[in-house]
This record gives C-alpha cells, structure tokens and sequence, in this order.
C-alpha cells in the first residue's frame, strides 16, 4: 500500500508545494554563540544544585535538571559530560517512576550519544530497551527511536532491518497523521529515510554481484514518488530531483493514459524542482513537455494545463520576463476559476504569483490586492499554515516593506518565520529566504548590523542545501557584504565572484545583474572612483529601463542616481570637496532606496543650483 494517504490537492494538484573564494570570516557572525551556551550551562548547572537541595538528588525534579543540562552540555559537544548527567537523571527517574516516558527518553537519548561515538552495539541495546519501554508505556512505539534503529541498522549495512523499522515508523506515523501539517513532515523525514535505505542498498557492490535486490513491489506501491515529494517538501531538491527522474524512466517506458499522466505530473515536478535550483531554461524545457504531452492527449483537463501554464509563468518571473508570465497567470486564471471554481487552492496559488509579478514589477498596491485575496482564499481551502499561504504571506511581508510599512512589514515576515519552522524544523530553504527578507526590512531602515544579522542566519542555512557555486549562495553573500559598511574593497571582491555566479546561470541583461552592477557602482563610489561608478550605474541603468515598463521605475531610479553622481564627480573634481561628495553620496541613496524619483531629481538641480 502507498506509505500514506494525501488530500487531492496536494497529491493531483502540481502548484502545490517552491562561493567562490573568499574568507570564511567575512561571512561568520559574532553574535555571542560561546557567551550564550556558557550563561545557559551555568544557569542549568545553578537549578541542578538548587532542585537537589530543595528535593533530594534522586528526586524527579532533579532528575528533570540533569537532563536540562546534559542537553546543553551535548550541544556544546561534551558528549562524555552529557552521558554522566542523562546516566545519573535515568537512575533518578527509574527509582522514583519505574518505567516511565522519561525513563524511555533518556534511554533514547543515550542510545543517540552512544551512536555519534560509534559504539553501534552499544547504542542499539539502549535502543531496544527504550522500544520495550515505550511499547509498556505508550501502547506502541515511537516513531523517532525506530528510526534512530532504523538508521544504525544502514550504517552496519544491514538493509532489510533498517527497512523494516522504518516502515514500522511509517505505519505508526499514518495513524497519528490526523494531528495535522506537523505530523506529515515527520512522515516526509522516515520516507527520507527509506529512500536511503533504498539507494544504499541498491548500489551495494555485494548486492550488485548477488543480483540480490529485487525492489519491484517497493517501486509499485508508489513509494519512489513519495520519496522524492519527502526529499522536495524538506527542501532537498536536488535529492528528490534523482527519485523523480527515476520515476520518469519509469512512466515513460508505459504507453497508457494513466502513465501519460503521471509523466506529465513528474516533469511539472522536475521542473518545478529545477526552478528552486535556479536552473530556469532546464525547468522551462521541462514544463514544456509536460504541456505537449498533455496537449496531445485529448483526455488531459483544460485544469490541469493551465496548471502547467502557471509553473511556466513561475519560471518566467525567475527569468525577469514579467510581461510573458503575466500574460500566463491571467489566461490560467480565466480556466481554473471556470474549471475548478474561485476558491479551489489552484486559483489562490495563480493569484498569488500574480501578486508576485506585480511587486516585481513596483506595482505595490496591485501587488498588494491581488495577494490579499489570495491569502484569504488559501486560508481559507488549505489553511493558514501551509506552506504555499506561507510564502503568500512572505510576499505581503515585502510588499508591506517596499511601502514603508517596516513595523507591520517586520511582524509579518517573524510570523512567517515563526510558522516555517514548527512546519520544517529549524532548518529550510523556505526559512532562509524569509530571513533574507526581514533582513531587507532592517536594511531599508538603515539598520545595519541586524540587517547582516539576518542575511548570515539565511547564509548558514541556504548553505545546508545548496552547493557553494549555486546563485541562492552568491545573492546571500552580496547581501552580507552590502550591511557592511566601509568595506569597499572587499565588497567588490564579493561582487566579482557573485557576478561570475550569476553569469553562469541568469541571462545577460537579468534584474539581479543590474542589481549587482548598481551595489559595484556604490563600492567604486565609495572608493571616489567615479568613472568607474558612474560606468556600472549606466549599464544597471539599462538593463533596469529595458525589463522594467517604463511605468514602473523603482529600479530605474538608479537613472537618478547616475545623474547625480555625475554632476557630483564633476564638483569633485573642481574642488576635492570630498566631505561634500560624501554627504551628496548618502542623500542619493536615502533617496534612491525609497524609490522617489522625482525627488532625485529636485536634488540634483539643488546641487547644480548652488554649486561648488
């Protein structure tokens, strides 16, 4: 049977849920980690002494202490400390309680210890005592240690038992799936799981000589495509990239109307996945074939190809063509309001890339209706924590910034965050990107250090899931480098590699090229190279003028700004007024980043006006 049951939406419906060399130090963020564990330990070894006075040293709430700080001695990582203190909380707990829940976690816990210090045998017997508890204690076992098993199992390269915990896992997680978002990702964790017991197994060279691995009823019952919809919901796209191609091998080796449609369906997933990668002409290719099979055959819904035509005007708004994704967004709209109805997710997911085009555009109140109304329509068919009404809500976050609603901004985008990580856990590419954002909050108001506080948290992140040589790496380094001040040199550093990262993957005459064009204008004009500054303005200048309607000019204000400094050069140059430069220097970009043109302007005939 399939690993676990999903609502049609998620499963049939495809807009369901989207470094070079430089010094390390650049990008490491002194925020006091080491003072902070210390305060934590030496507040958690205060309250041991404390419990133990006030209740004995083998009472519960002593033993509730010990493991308080085991845990922060593991995170520091004395794991030697930490197994003396969960070895003293367990001989509490099991005086006081017998076999308990707590007895069970400590158990658990040690078992952990004993498996990060390779002590396998070791590890496993805890693991099978904590089983024995919690199969007395709860009525069945928990999920989490039989995946913990499941995972020593691999590493001793024992397959088949590894498997069958963590289908046991499994199968205890599909009964408790009732308690919501939160228990389907700890399902989309254990089929991670199988899947590397899947892989592993597959290309063991013993298993290989054997011809010992048959997994065709595994591959049947559906367990690869859920595999790599796990691998894509933790954000591992590029894992889940390899289930879906194999997948793909699959479907299209069978010539029915129901494989036509799985292909279908996993080359939208492929491409989808390929746009989260940054890999935008690969998901392009994709997605197109995916709307020539369905165009080919006559049973395919109206709904379902402008489902695809949504994914490719996704692609297009990564590719700076908003006139064309636009165009996409509005004719799907039309079919899937008719076909589906005005309140199906489908049409909310349209809605708000529609949105999205529109903000990238600077068209902040169309921006800001169109995902108002998306939002109200995903909370209300798919909730309000899910993952695409999250990212609709992170887009009116940016909107509410650009309009220069920080505060509101702000407390959107934590909210945001806040939900992301009860969703995914601590870490995903979803959280990164949301952090990257409320560091643009703080960066517009010229909140510097929390702005880079930000951008590193989002850094440490992305790097978990994408290589260094990928764009979402570059952009966070451009990012840190710009909340920086007075590191023009080492600004432009950053800038160069960044660029040859965005060469590799974006287009000539990309926004994010002109965007970076514009931060090299700032460094060479900080460095009082004016030529040079003024040369990068008027080619950001145009790349701006040619993406962007000549309506919109929130990123062709840097027109102003190259005006500016041109005169400012010239009053350089005449007077090596350089305090003047620098004042002129600061109002243009206060001025520039609130987007006021016409204000950039004023300014620059004040300067003409009065002169040297």
């Amino acid at each position: 049977s399939t690993p676990f049951e999903e609502s049609a939406d998620i499963v049939n419906n495809t807009l369901a849920k989207e470094h070079r060399s430089n010094s390390s130090s650049l990008f490491s963020q002194h925020s006091g980690n080491d003072k902070s564990t210390d305060s934590n330990l030496n507040t958690c070894t205060e309250n041991v002494r404390e419990q133990k006075g006030r209740f004995g040293s083998d009472s519960i709430e002593a033993a509730d202490a010990l493991v308080a700080l085991a845990c922060q001695y593991w995170e520091k990582g004395d794991r030697v400390t930490a197994t003396e203190l969960y070895t003293e909380a367990h001989s509490a707990y099991e005086n006081k309680l017998g076999d308990s829940k707590e007895v069970a976690m400590v158990l658990k816990s040690l078992g952990d210890l004993n498996k990060e210090d390779e002590k396998f045998d070791a590890a496993k017997h805890l693991y099978m005592e904590a089983l024995d508890m919690e199969q007395d204690v709860y009525g069945h076992y928990l999920p989490q240690t039989l995946n913990a098993v499941g995972i020593l199992c691999l590493e001793q390269d024992d397959f088949r038992a590894a498997m069958e915990y963590h289908r046991r896992a499994l199968q205890i997680q599909k009964k408790q799936s009732s308690r919501g978002e939160q228990s389907k990702y700890e399902m989309y964790e254990t089929l991670v799981r199988i899947g590397n017991v899947y892989y592993s197994e597959r290309n063991n060279l013993t298993n290989i000589r054997s011809k010992g691995v048959d997994y065709k009823d595994f591959i049947a019952s559906g367990f690869l495509g859920w595999i790599a919809n796990a691998h894509d919901m933790r954000g591992e796209y590029s894992k889940s990239k390899q289930f879906y191609e194999e997948l793909l091998q699959i479907y299209t080796t069978k010539d029915t109307k129901e494989a036509k449609r799985e292909t279908a369906l996993t080359l939208n997933r492929l491409g989808s996945l390929s746009r989260e990668l940054g890999l935008y002409d690969e998901a392009m290719d994709y997605h197109q074939r995916a709307l020539h099979l369905q165009q080919s055959t006559s049973s395919a819904a109206k709904a379902m190809t402008a489902e695809t035509c949504v994914l490719m005007g996704m692609t297009k708004i990564k590719m700076c063509e908003y006139k064309k994704a636009l165009d996409l967004f509005e004719d799907a709209l039309l079919v899937l309001k008719s076909s589906l109805g005005k309140r199906h997710s489908s049409v909310a997911t349209t809605l708000s890339q529609i949105g999205a085009v529109h903000f990238e555009m600077g068209d902040f109140t169309m921006a800001m209706t169109t995902l108002t109304e998306a939002e109200h329509n995903q909370i209300s068919s798919i909730g309000e924590n899910s993952r695409d009404t999250l990212e609709t809500q992170a887009m009116i976050g940016r909107v509410l910034c650009r309009q220069g609603e920080y505060d509101t901004a702000l407390k959107k985008l934590r909210a945001v965050a806040n939900k992301q990580m009860t969703l995914f856990g601590a870490s995903h590419p979803s959280i990164a990107d949301t952090k990257q954002y409320i560091g643009e909050v703080f960066l517009e108001q010229g909140m510097a250090s929390e702005a880079r506080a930000m951008y590193i948290d989002s850094y440490n992140m992305r790097k978990l899931f994408f290589s260094m040589d990928q764009i979402h790496i570059a952009e966070s380094m451009v990012d840190i480098i710009r909340a920086r001040e007075g590191k023009p040199e080492q600004a432009l550093a950053v800038y160069k590699n960044a660029m040859d990262v965005y060469k590799e993957y974006l287009c000539d005459d990309h926004i994010q090229i002109g965007r970076l064009l514009m931060f090299e204008g700032d460094a060479y004009a900080e460095l009082l190279d004016f030529s040079t500054a003024v040369e990068r303005y008027e080619k950001a200048k145009r790349i701006f003028l040619d993406v962007l309607d000549e309506g919109h000019v929130v990123e062709a204000d840097v027109a102003g700004a190259c005006i500016l400094f041109l005169l400012c050069s010239q009053i350089v140059v005449a007077t090596s007024d350089f305090d003047c430069f620098r004042l002129i220097h600061r109002i243009s970009q206060s001025i520039w980043e609130k987007s006021c043109f016409e204000n950039v302007i004023t300014t620059v005939q004040k300067i003409t006006f009065i002169g040297p």
